[in-house]
């Protein structure tokens, strides 16, 4: 049954797929194993630290792959550092002509068949090459993290990184990080029982030396339309609700949003790894509880609360999206 809500749900997975990739290589053979320092003497800790330091401080520009089951896309991507903010070039390789550029916090979407360019605020969790600002000794209050190896990567020499969930409320992921500079290279988000839920790697990358003309959009964008995104943020508990994400999970932000019915509250989560959405919008007279189909590491609940339909999407199992719809509650006033 398609509600309004599915637009506001098919955008952020298809953000998750555009803005996060992964590698169609398979195994290399581990050269050693640990479970606490490597050879250099970092901690699982220290080397979270690492990866946060070099997605947002290191200059690179390269081609990145996706992996969901059957279906792998690819985009260029270009991040300079400039001693104070990022700027990134996005480009999609598949599907109609997009390019998103980002300085510090703005992203503009290009949109060249239409000559528009839509302006919005960075509002979502940190993705590939990136893990979110969230400090490591609290991601590990959560998850237990193990240097367990060696292996090559595009060339580079990379150290292998295993992240588990201390609870089943969340997914694992292993992470293949650039031992030279730092730089996420590869990583798999894994289920409990071990299946490769997604993939997310650099197929080709040059690290420094990155030229800042190749930040520049494929188009000129002279006497296009400029649209500032629609949206604002508000207050949860003023909007009359009360949401229980699984513990860690820490707001972002939550603003209102149009959407074909009219608008939808949308809040996010985050525990420094995974993400969820909650949106809230009007119900219809045919609306009822259900379960979404799951894409990958994405999994989507819905639930009717009153007059209103609670909609769970993130990158979560489906008995944790469950949970939290569930436990969403309208606030008497």
């Amino acid at each position: 049954m398609q509600r309004a809500v599915l637009p506001g749900w098919r955008t952020l997975a298809s953000a998750v797929w555009l803005l996060a990739f992964a590698s169609l290589a398979q195994g290399q053979e581990r050269a050693g194993s640990s479970a606490g320092a490597d050879a250099d003497g970092r901690s699982p800790e220290q080397w979270l630290q690492v990866v946060q330091q070099a997605a947002r401080r290191l200059d690179y520009a390269g081609t990145m792959v996706y992996q969901q089951g059957a279906e792998v896309r690819m985009s260029r991507i270009v991040h300079v550092f400039d001693g104070k903010v990022s700027h990134e070039r996005l480009q999609p390789m598949d599907g109609r002509p997009r390019e998103f550029i980002r300085s510090a916090d703005e992203v503009k979407c290009l949109i060249p068949e239409a000559r528009r360019v839509v302006i919005e605020r960075k509002t979502r969790a940190e993705s590939f090459p990136g893990l979110a600002a969230t400090a490591p000794s609290e991601l590990l209050q959560h998850y237990s993290v193990k240097v367990v190896g060696r292996e090559r990567v595009g060339g580079f020499d990379c150290q292998v990184i295993e992240i588990q969930p201390r609870q089943g409320d969340r997914y694992g992921y292993r992470l293949w990080v650039d031992r030279a500079t730092g730089l996420l290279l590869r990583s798999q988000t894994v289920s409990e029982s071990g299946q490769v839920l997604e993939q997310m790697a650099f197929a080709e990358v040059r690290i420094g030396g990155v030229d800042r003309e190749q930040l520049k959009p494929s188009w000129p964008t002279d006497g296009w339309k400029v649209d500032e995104a629609a949206h604002r943020p508000v207050d949860l508990k003023e909007q009359g609700w009360r949401l229980a994400p699984p513990t860690g999970f820490k707001p972002l932000f939550t603003v209102r949003r149009p959407m074909a019915s009219g608008s939808a509250l949308q809040a996010v989560f985050s525990d420094g790894l995974a993400s969820l959405s909650v949106f809230i919008e009007p119900a219809s007279a045919s609306d009822a509880s259900e379960a979404l189909p799951q894409r990958g590491p994405i999994n989507a609940y819905a639930r009717r609360v009153g007059d209103s339909m609670v909609t769970v999407v993130g990158e979560i199992p489906a008995d944790t999206a469950r949970a939290v719809a569930q436990a969403a509650e309208r606030l008497s006033r």
